[in-house]
């Protein structure tokens, strides 16, 4: 037990553990005054104090065990999860997607799951291989990545996808892939979003085919049939998903009740609304937080905003940052290969996810239902969050001796250190 307790003291890990928890708090009170908004998050509060509760003992246990014996059971914890995604798509939707387990008591979310597993599983493969130097060499960690991708957009859900494809490109980069293979596959995905694809508008439909112009390269008709030409995702995306897309480009446009670009209208009134230091007025906020659906999920950083306006907004921002400055630490100090990929996963799956909810509140991106990590309302995606940074503080804690060459190190300057000779006796001379 004082052996835990000196571990949550160093200076890597108190920091991580003290922003952890004021982000707890701030969520906590953030669903607070969503509930003084809408009557219908009636308890949601207490719900969220109990998620803070379960992801701290989640937090605990993570720190407990040593990573290492936690990478020895990835791949089954990562096959376990693939399970999960497959079983999720067999059960009833719930609103309108397969996102969730109905356990009774609580549910569960597999995607949510699937961020940190994949995370394991990609750092036990990387920890020690050479291949991936090669071009060749990245087709299994791409593999790795698109299968738990590909099952979580059937859900749908486009923000955890989304997710998966930078922490991919976060790790290769820190475990020694060359950019230039990255940049061409960068470059090449780049290429196929925006390749132009052929449509009959008829196979649109009615609210779709109306509004399609504004994502459209070309529309007009062809032997009497009206085509659009259009990127090629958005033959894949499920009609609400490209109604969100439509909305982020026309937001600035005539505002209506029921359009595409509500929600996020009132999100950045919220945000402005706040001011500086945010509205001591809150009955003067209900009607815009009422008028804000998933205040207390996906956009409760607006929420933040509204209560304490933008310094509390910059205040969670340097919250995260004091997790990234000592995640960085924790990784430049360690040179075991897996506890320093761990790490750069767990931080580029944190960096990424923070950037795309902030960004989707501001209209800087499109809507694609992320949460905020630590502060949104919701179990499984605390729980994960908080297990993550408890792997975070873990490998901070183990840090092996080193007795061998640096890991990722794939060239030797010198053929010898420089005493190399004189530790063998001195050098012959002519």
């Amino acid at each position: 037990m004082l052996a835990r307790i000196r571990l949550l003291l160093r200076p890597t890990s108190w920091p991580i553990v003290a922003a952890m928890l004021t982000l707890m708090a701030l969520g906590v009170f953030g669903v607070r005054a969503a509930e003084q908004a809408d009557p219908s998050l009636s308890g949601k509060p207490l719900r969220q104090a109990v998620y803070v509760a379960v992801s701290l003992l989640a937090f605990f246990i993570a720190t407990t065990v040593h990573y290492k014996r936690i990478g020895r059971a990835s791949y089954p914890l990562f096959a376990v999860n693939l399970a999960l995604l497959v079983l999720v798509l067999q059960l009833a939707p719930i609103r309108h997607s397969h996102r969730w387990i109905n356990l009774k008591l609580f549910q569960v979310q597999p995607s949510e799951l699937a961020k940190l597993t994949y995370i394991l599983a990609l750092a036990w493969y990387l920890r020690y291989r050479r291949n991936y130097r090669r071009l060749v060499g990245l087709i299994p960690p791409f593999v790795l990545t698109l299968i738990p991708a590909g099952l979580i957009l059937i859900e749908p859900d486009l923000g955890t996808t989304l997710l998966l494809i930078p922490t991919l490109f976060f790790m290769l980069f820190m475990a020694g892939a060359k950019i230039k293979h990255l940049l061409a596959i960068a470059a090449v995905a780049a290429a196929l979003m925006f390749f132009p694809v052929p449509q009959s508008l008829s196979d649109l439909g009615g609210a779709e085919a109306a509004g399609s112009a504004p994502l459209a390269y070309w529309r007009g008709a062809i032997g009497g049939k009206e085509y659009v030409v259009r990127a090629a995702p958005l033959l894949f995306m499920y009609p609400r998903q490209v109604g969100r897309i439509r909305g982020w480009l026309s937001q600035s446009g005539a505002v209506t009740a029921g359009d595409e670009a509500y929600q996020l209208r009132r999100s950045k009134m919220i945000l402005g609304a706040g001011g500086l230091g945010g509205n001591d007025h809150l009955e003067q906020m209900n009607f815009w937080f009422w008028k804000l659906p998933d205040d207390h999920t996906d956009f409760i950083y607006s929420v933040i905003g509204g209560q304490w306006g933008f310094l509390g907004c910059v205040g969670v921002m340097l919250l995260y940052l004091v997790i990234f400055v000592c995640g960085v630490e924790i990784a430049s100090l360690t040179h075991d290969p897996f506890g320093r990929l761990l790490v750069i996963g767990v931080l580029a799956m944190l960096f990424s996810q923070i950037f795309i909810n902030v960004g989707m509140t501001m209209g800087v991106m499109p809507i694609t239902g992320m949460t905020l990590p630590l502060v949104s309302y919701g179990g499984s995606s605390m729980v994960v969050n908080a297990v993550a940074l408890g792997l975070l503080v873990n490998v901070g804690g183990h840090r092996p001796i080193l007795l061998g060459r640096r890991p990722f190190e794939y060239r030797q300057r010198h053929k010898h250190p420089p005493d190399y000779e004189r530790m063998l006796g001195g050098s012959q001379t002519a």
